[in-house]
């Protein structure tokens, strides 16, 4: 199972499903690749998917920009990451 990282952007994206997250700071969602890991929680939280399928997201400490289909593992560690403005 991905450990995922509970952060303001997941929960943001998750607020709009009326649901609450787990307590703590990090969850176990079972996906082979950052697009399951999206739909399995678009599954858990009806309308968080969009959110999150456009962000960043940190795999084990690496950084992508386009995600979808890199694979996670059972011991991947996965953050979704706020989009950085400034100008």
């Amino acid at each position: 199972m991905a450990k995922l990282t509970i952060n303001s952007l997941l929960r943001d994206a998750v607020a709009v499903t009326g649901k609450p997250l787990p307590a703590g700071s990090k969850m176990e969602i079972e996906a082979n690749s950052v697009m399951a890991l999206i739909k399995a929680l678009d599954k858990l939280y009806p309308g968080c998917g969009p959110s999150l399928s456009v962000a960043s997201v940190s795999i084990d400490g690496d950084i992508y920009t386009d995600a979808l289909t890199e694979p996670l593992d059972e011991f991947s560690e996965v953050v979704f990451l706020p989009s950085i403005e400034g100008g």
